[in-house]
Order: structure tokens, then sequence, then C-alpha cells
């Protein structure tokens, strides 16, 4: 629905439901302790709204006993990051959570002194680095279908079997007609 809300011009109207409607819902329970959430710009609202979500549980002594959650987000640029410094903030003192923010312009932000590279092509890299398998790892991949087809190989790859992989397509790539 991106490109369909991108389109839209001041004062265009639009349907919106009263409930969301959706199956990408955080998953806490057993075999998957570990969480690792991957998207690039955008594909990261889900995430704040299960760590969010996850903050306010842990006050209430209603966190998930043993669950960690690793984010990684990519942007072009860093002032790209809609929710950075929220994100940062709360993986700071959030002992569950293991925060990644990636760009993989870095030669338009030269100042950036975190991870380079895109979301898909680090995903490896971080899997083998925080030591998560299929077995124990829930991974969730949100945002554009290129990363969400890497990111599916390349844990498909590695021997991740399906039912370890949930997906949040943001649009379906324009068919080609030859």
């Amino acid at each position: 629905m991106t490109p369909q809300l991108h389109e839209l011009q001041a004062g265009n109207e639009i349907l919106m439901r009263k409930v969301a409607k959706g199956r990408f819902l955080l998953e806490t329970s057993e075999p998957h302790k570990n969480h690792l959430l991957v998207s690039p710009v955008t594909g990261v609202a889900p995430y704040v709204s299960y760590i969010r979500s996850l903050v306010n549980d842990e006050r209430e002594d209603g966190f998930p006993s043993g669950n960690r959650f690793f984010l990684l987000n990519g942007a072009s640029r860093s002032w790209e990051f809609g929710y950075h410094e929220e994100l940062a903030n709360m993986a700071s003192t959030a002992h569950w959570l293991t925060y990644v923010p990636t760009i993989s312009r870095a030669s338009e932000d030269v100042t950036w002194n975190g991870e380079r590279g895109r979301v898909d092509d680090l995903l490896r890299k971080y899997v083998d680095k925080w030591a998560l398998t299929g077995q124990d790892t829930l991974t969730y991949l949100c945002g554009h279908p290129e990363m969400i087809a890497n990111g599916k190989a390349i844990l498909r790859r590695d021997g991740w079997q399906k039912d370890a992989i949930k997906e949040e397509i943001y649009f379906r790539p324009a068919l080609v007609h030859a």
C-alpha cells in the first residue's frame, strides 16, 4: 500500500478500518526465545509497536521471560531513520533489546559512525554474531519485497525452516509484461 499512499495529495480521502487487520504479530511462545527483527526504513513501524508494548509489559512485570530481541534496521542515510533516537534509548535500558541501525549510502552521510550496508547484506553477519538459529529464533522480515526475498533466501540456505520466518511485504512489485 506504500505506493498508493505516496500518490495521495492534500485533500484526498481514504477509507480506514476501525481495527487494524493483519497477521504480522509478535509471537513469544516456545521454542523461539530469540526474535530477529529486520527492516529497511519504514518497515520498522511494527517493531516499534512490539518494543513499546514490551517495555510497558516489563514495567508491569508482564514481560515474556527469557525472550531476547535483535533489531537490524536500515536506511539509505541516517536522517531517514524515523525512530532512531527512541529505539537507541530503549535499547540502552532494555537488557533484552539489541538495536543495530545501518545505512547503505555511506558516501552521502560521511558523519555516520555506525554500521554500513543494506540490512539483507548484513543479515548473515549478525545472525552469526548473535549466535541465532532457526531452532530458537523467529525472524520477522518487514518492508521492501526484494529485501524480504533476499533475507528469506539467506536464512533458508542456512537451514532455517519456513515456520521460523515471518514476513510482511509492504507492496507487491508491478508485473512486467514483455
